[in-house]
């Protein structure tokens, strides 16, 4: 999401814009899209851009191609935005899905080829103020908060500030330009607000500060809102969770250890060989339903109802299962923000509810 600033005395804005105090905000989560021949052949292209009037027709007329959305491919535009000037451009528009992947240096050379910039952490808030504060999620008109999957840009009616800008809460998580210390720990606003405010607990750690992201994403629930700002993600990094660039739903390294509530015998899709057992793969990303597979116990150590656990793989095999049948594990991710969820009920391969019960099955 960028700004520009707000032309003439009226302070009136393009198109795909609205006025934000001194500046003119992204009316929606920004998609970015790398435009070929940006001098010759699609220099008009690039002011239809520039000027806010580029509509989805115009960009796929002119060979560009959108990215960040199936995953990070950006390249040679690199994490430290590097080869990205005159490459990648960040477009406002309605009904598309909001590119995420993208490193902070990256989402500013994006804005930066649109003649935007990343906006300020106090100019996103000007323009985020009289958005909804989510609460439950009718994953129809509310704040996209706890779907576990990212909205097309304004098909969440409800969710629009007072300034006119939508998905300002929840949906994807967005970078402003501010940076702080690299924070591993969240206060909360006490009784302010229940949205997420991390910046405390400044990291050792080797590897640069943090840059804001406000918000919150679609895992978030009610910690995602207009006040929700953390800074726990360093500028180079990037993952698939938030608008623009995505955040991590959780600051520094996550989760930062496994919970097992218990284990649950189920049918299993594809019998594990004798010998083998169902394992959790730790996830890159935000805590979600573990991935299942089979794999050797040697070398693995078993985990017991309840433990926390610190190690990569976690088992408990209180027997071998009879053939055709199988282990699961109910399993969670847990860090200084709390427990992630037992990962999300499924309608039509589509993830939905989150699981929040411990009990089996």
């Amino acid at each position: 999401m960028g700004v520009t600033a707000a032309a003439g005395a009226s302070g009136t804005c393009g198109p795909d814009a609205v006025p934000a105090g001194t500046v003119c905000l992204d009316r929606y989560e920004a998609t970015v899209w790398r435009v070929p021949n940006p001098t010759t052949t699609n220099a008009l292209l690039v002011r239809k851009i520039q000027l806010g009037i580029a509509a989805v027709l115009d960009l796929t007329s002119g060979g560009a191609t959108r990215l960040g959305i199936g995953g990070d491919n950006f390249a040679p535009c690199t994490d430290d935005g590097q080869s990205c000037a005159g490459d990648i451009y960040a477009v406002s528009l309605p009904s598309q899905i909001p590119s995420a992947h993208i490193t902070w240096f990256q989402a500013q050379e994006a804005c930066a080829s649109s003649g935007k910039r990343l906006p300020t952490s106090a100019e996103w808030q000007v323009g985020a103020n009289g958005t909804p504060d989510p609460g439950p999620d009718n994953r129809a008109t509310d704040c996209n908060s706890a779907s576990n999957i990212v909205s097309t840009t304004g098909s969440r009616g409800a969710c629009v500030s007072a300034r006119g800008a939508f998905d300002m809460a929840g949906n994807l998580e967005e970078w402003v330009a501010d940076w702080a210390p690299l924070s591993s720990a969240c206060t909360g606003w006490g009784g302010l607000s229940d949205d997420r405010m991390c910046l405390a607990g400044a990291s050792t750690e080797v590897g640069g500060p943090g840059a804001l992201t406000r918000g919150g994403s679609f895992v978030d629930g009610t910690g995602a809102g207009p006040l929700a700002v953390v800074a726990g993600r360093r500028p180079s990094s990037h993952s698939a969770s938030s608008a623009f660039a995505v955040p991590p739903r959780v600051p520094g390294r996550f989760p930062r250890r496994w919970t097992t509530a218990c284990a649950c015998r189920e049918a299993a899709r594809t019998p594990c060989s004798r010998g083998t057992s169902p394992t959790a793969r730790r996830p890159r990303g935000p805590p979600r339903t573990p991935a299942a597979s089979c794999r050797s116990d040697r070398g693995r150590r078993r985990a017991v109802p309840g433990r926390k656990l610190r190690s990569r793989y976690a088992h408990w095999i209180p027997s071998f299962p009879p053939r055709g049948d199988g282990f699961w594990y109910l399993v969670r991710g847990e860090n200084v923000l709390g427990d992630g969820p037992y990962g999300f009920e499924g309608l039509h391969g589509v993830p939905t509810t989150p699981r929040l019960s411990a009990t089996c099955p």
